[in-house]
């Protein structure tokens, strides 16, 4: 017994152990469980936060790159054809780093301040040093802005006001080649300046030709942009999440290098000139949609002026000169058989256009151009005997060596379409009210600031693939609108059931089928009645206008582009595409028919299409 009561004294207190371990251990079961629990909500809510900056960040890319399709309406516009808020007229009109080079769009929620161009602001940007030669490590955070005067734009604010996603602010800037990655290379195989602006031809990308200038555009094709949107939330604490996500876009339209560009290998152009000089106008000056000259082209945001014509071949470059000096010693020869230096009509004309007056020049004692020079044969001091190879000079044409050759008439003087001169006014003095009027046409008005050509009445793109790739995209656009309300599929015998396709807001696609009642069938086009459109229009044959046509947008041809007898417009541009020879023939005979450049035009009818997406990448600053 007394053993026994020893053996249970022995035992007392091992049940308290035991509970105790157990207590432990379900305390540490239990900690655990909380802290496994505890874990999971915080990634639960990292991962809300870091999706909901994404998404954010998203969202600030997808709503200004809706916003750069159209421009801004100012106060003294209203009211406003266009949604509030519009880029198109705001955008940089430099690279990064330099004066206009950046555009923020801000998003000042919640009364806090976002200033990404300040070092001091929380939310400030700390990847933009990598898109400029800014000696900053491609590894390091940015610390500090640009130092060039006005570096940026002023800022403009997002749409949303009421409860807008957290994002912070959208950077716009164009695209270089020190963005690019790989970086573009020369034709020998070195990489190209890291600063030189990157290009769209409405289907690839292109570095600007000629290094950082001119413009895009002055090379037939548009500017890259690069979106990057930045946007943080409030998270846990400190650990806010923050993303930076970049868009590359690219504008949906083109840019046509020529109020007319023709792809083709060869050319065969046809200038008529008439006996008043030339009645068909092709002007690559910047109009507007309603014809009118833009003033100041190529600064700020406006489109650059074009050359008149524009090609992709050496081959067809090297076929326009001699036309076109051919159109000018045409131009020349008749000026000087009708108009005398009083303006004046001479062998039997019944008048002298002050337009061939102003070619013939005032001087009387010699005409402003010539064709001919006389030089003395060999062996004699060129005496004043008779011309001609019996006498004592040779008569051969002048050459661009002589300063008043026919081959330095400039096709681009308004004065040559002097429509707006008194009968008796002297042409060759300053006129303003041709020089300088908006709607006084030239024959082959406007410049290219790129033109490889000495001749400024032409430019041959840098690429042979920039034209076809812009045509592509007028394709890809018909295609886009296949089916829809504003698609027109109509014969050239059922063109005439309307006398008016599409509007200014609703630009229409029409395009020309094939006539099964002709023989063979063809989509040919000879317009006998008149015609008004906006947006575009495809003939796939032979277009001759022989009737009214005003069309403000695009037409493209597959076959030859002839202004006959046919008068009014095409203000937009003209794209002329040939497996073989582009022909295209501008008669002398109508009452006048004029071909005007406008990026207005063109944009409008690409107004459908978004700007298109190339990347979508996500930084780490």
């Amino acid at each position: 017994m007394q053993r026994a009561a020893q053996a249970r004294n022995k035992q007392r207190g091992a049940a308290l152990l035991l509970a105790l371990f157990a207590l432990l251990l379900l305390s540490a079961i239990g900690a655990l469980m909380y802290l496994a629990a505890i874990t999971e909500t915080h990634v639960g809510a990292n991962y809300s936060s870091n999706l909901s900056a994404y998404y954010a960040a998203n969202s600030g890319l997808l709503e200004v790159r809706d916003r750069l399709k159209y421009p801004s309406c100012p106060a003294s516009a209203a009211p406003c054809a266009v949604p509030p808020g519009g880029l198109a007229d705001q955008l940089p009109s430099d690279i990064a780093g330099n004066a206009n080079g950046v555009l923020y769009v801000v998003n000042n929620a919640g009364g806090e301040v976002v200033d990404p161009t300040d070092p001091a602001n929380k939310y400030f940007d700390t990847e933009l040093c990598h898109d400029y030669n800014s000696s900053v490590d491609p590894g390091s955070r940015c610390t500090a802005a640009p130092t060039a005067a006005g570096w940026n734009l002023p800022s403009q604010s997002a749409l949303l006001s009421a409860n807008p996603l957290p994002y912070k602010w959208v950077r716009i800037n164009m695209k270089t080649n020190r963005i690019a990655a790989p970086y573009f290379v020369d034709g020998n195989g070195t990489s190209a300046p890291l600063d030189t602006p990157v290009c769209w031809d409405g289907k690839t990308e292109q570095l600007l030709p000629g290094g950082a200038t001119p413009r895009c555009d002055a090379n037939g094709m548009q500017n890259v942009y690069m979106l990057t949107s930045l946007a943080a939330t409030a998270g846990l604490g400190a650990n806010a999440a923050r993303r930076l996500l970049r868009f590359e876009v690219a504008p949906p339209s083109i840019r046509p290098p020529g109020a007319i560009t023709m792809d083709a290998t060869n050319v065969n152009p046809s200038f008529g000139s008439g006996g008043s000089g030339p009645t068909t106008a092709i002007d690559g000056h910047v109009h507007d949609l309603q014809g009118g000259i833009v003033p100041n082209p190529g600064t700020g945001n406006t489109c650059s002026n074009v050359a008149a014509l524009a090609t992709d071949a050496p081959q067809s470059a090297t076929q326009l000169q001699p036309a076109l000096d051919n159109l000018r010693l045409s131009i020349v020869q008749t000026a000087n058989n009708t108009c005398s230096a009083s303006g004046n009509p001479i062998n039997g004309h019944p008048s002298c256009p002050p337009g061939l007056w102003w070619v013939r020049g005032t001087n009387p004692s010699s005409t402003r151009f010539i064709t001919m020079i006389q030089i003395p044969k060999s062996g004699n001091n060129g005496g004043p005997g008779p011309s001609g190879d019996g006498g004592d000079y040779y008569t051969v044409p002048c050459t661009s060596a002589n300063a008043n050759c026919y081959t330095h008439l400039n096709l681009g003087a308004p004065e040559l379409m002097a429509t707006g001169l008194a009968p008796t006014q002297d042409p060759t003095s300053p006129v303003p009210a041709v020089t300088t009027a908006a709607n006084k046409p030239a024959p082959f008005g406007g410049q290219n600031a790129a033109s490889q050509p000495a001749d400024p009445s032409f430019y041959q793109a840098g690429s042979a693939a920039t034209l076809q790739d812009e045509i592509a995209a007028i394709n890809a656009l018909v295609s886009a609108n296949l089916n829809l309300p504003n698609y027109y599929a109509v014969t050239a015998a059922n063109l005439a059931a309307k006398t008016t396709y599409g509007a200014q807001d609703k630009p229409a696609i029409v395009v020309i089928q094939p006539d099964s009642t002709l023989t063979p069938a063809n989509a040919n086009l000879t317009l006998t009645t008149p015609l008004t459109g906006y947006g575009v229009l495809v003939v796939p044959g032979d277009f001759v206008i022989n009737a009214k046509l005003n069309w403000t947008g695009i037409v493209l041809v597959t076959g030859q582009f002839v202004v006959g007898s046919g008068s009014g417009f095409v203000n937009g541009a003209v794209l002329i595409q040939s497996s073989t020879t582009a022909n295209l023939t501008t008669s002398s005979s109508g009452p006048g028919f004029t071909v005007s450049y406008s990026c207005d035009a063109i944009d409008m009818a690409f107004s459908s299409l978004p700007f298109k997406v190339v990347s979508l990448s996500e930084r780490s600053f």
